[in-house]
């Protein structure tokens, strides 16, 4: 039996959660449009799970929008600044996700001047360098909570702060400030009234639900470029699905929360003991605490990551060699490249991600395994 250890690209479905959510949708199987009593009954639960989703993320209900998953709400958001006239400069981190990095390469077609802010070499981005990128024509910055290839936590708070002074100081237009948080429940604490953000993208599947069900937290209504019958106060037209928005409710409300480290902590002791492991970045090996707990990448170089991975396989073990929406080594290692880490070393990387039902046993299992491959071929 394969030990999955790729929760980061999508998690291991909880099989309660799919029950449930499809025992809701048969229960109520009218149109949420619709003004007859089905229809109405629909409604109320599809608020419902608005409602229970906003309690675990600490937000008015009616600031959620239920969408297909982060990749859509991120371009909802991107792509909406497209309708302004002067879209002005935007600030993206080195670090995104494809779903906002490939779409403001159509930002900058159509006006945009986008400025990348790049980490320090421990992975995590700098208010004091954001501060210098902002000027009076910024009009969006976008910065991710939780780095999907290496798990780096982000100071979201801080760069918040930092964006909001800059407003209050300098006199400048509202900016708007988006992160995409997909990685983010069940590895940090999460209060998005408190956070100051604008908006805020989050998947079910990335919490043990299903796929295609997600969320966009949207502070204040905006103009966006999709059209139709208006659902979801026109930000995400198309009839709704009580089957995903219960899941999206039930998987936050389950594994939205952090989960224990103890599996983790193991993890990290095993790989320090192996001499030829490297981190990526350095410092996730003595500053755990500005990472996911869930989320290790490392490297065995010379041996190729993809070799590793197929070595592993082969062992009963799965991880992977970056992003699972990345489609190639460039943009899979895009991110460690950017924090300093050697071409070379990124190109020998893997990600070990756990779930909160990885047991110590099971990785002890895989560390020793991978002890025996580091003895075994790298020299």
């Amino acid at each position: 039996m394969i030990l999955y250890l790729d929760w980061a690209a999508t998690a291991s479905p909880d099989e309660e959660i799919y029950r449930e959510a499809l025992e809701w949708s048969l229960k109520y199987p009218g149109n949420p449009s619709s003004q007859h009593e089905l229809g109405t009954e629909a409604k109320e639960r599809l608020e419902e799970d608005r409602a229970r989703c906003a309690r675990v993320l600490r937000c008015p209900a009616d600031r959620l929008f239920f969408t297909s998953g982060g990749s859509e709400s991120n371009n909802l958001v991107l792509l909406s600044r497209l309708a302004d006239r002067n879209p002005g400069r935007m600030i993206i981190s080195s670090l995104e996700h494809p779903s906002l990095s490939e779409p403001q390469e159509l930002m900058k077609k159509k006006g945009a001047e986008v400025k990348l802010l790049k980490p320090e070499t421990n992975g995590i981005l700098s208010p004091e360098k954001l501060a210098r990128l902002l000027d009076k024509n910024t009009r969006m910055v976008s910065l991710m909570a939780v780095h999907n290839e290496t798990g780096a936590i982000q100071p979201i708070d801080e760069l918040v702060r930092t964006v909001r002074t800059f407003e209050r100081e300098e006199g400048s237009r509202p900016i708007h400030f988006h992160s995409d948080m997909v990685q983010a429940p069940g590895k940090i604490s999460l209060d998005l009234e408190a956070s100051g953000l604008d908006s805020a993208s989050f998947s079910a599947h990335k919490l043990r639900g299903p796929k295609g069900a997600g969320l966009l937290y949207l502070k204040k209504d905006q103009a966006v470029l999709y059209r139709g019958g208006g659902q979801e106060k026109g930000i995400r037209p198309g009839t709704e699905s009580l089957f995903n928005s219960h899941a999206m409710a039930l998987s936050l409300e389950k594994w939205g929360n952090p989960w224990a480290r103890e599996a983790s902590d193991f993890l990290l002791s095993q790989l320090k003991g192996m001499e030829k492991v490297v981190f990526n970045p350095p410092a996730r090996r003595e500053e755990p605490e500005h990472f996911a707990p869930s989320i290790f990448n490392i490297s065995l170089p010379p041996l190729p990551g993809e070799v590793l991975q197929r070595i592993l396989n082969e062992e009963g073990f799965a991880v992977s060699t970056g992003s699972a929406c990345s489609s190639n080594k460039k943009s899979r290692t895009q991110g460690m490249l950017s924090m300093g880490v050697d071409e070379k070393t990124a190109h020998c990387s893997i990600r070990i991600s756990l779930g909160p039902t990885t047991g110590r046993d099971e990785l002890a299992r895989f560390t020793a395994t991978l002890k025996k491959i580091s003895q075994d071929y790298v020299f």
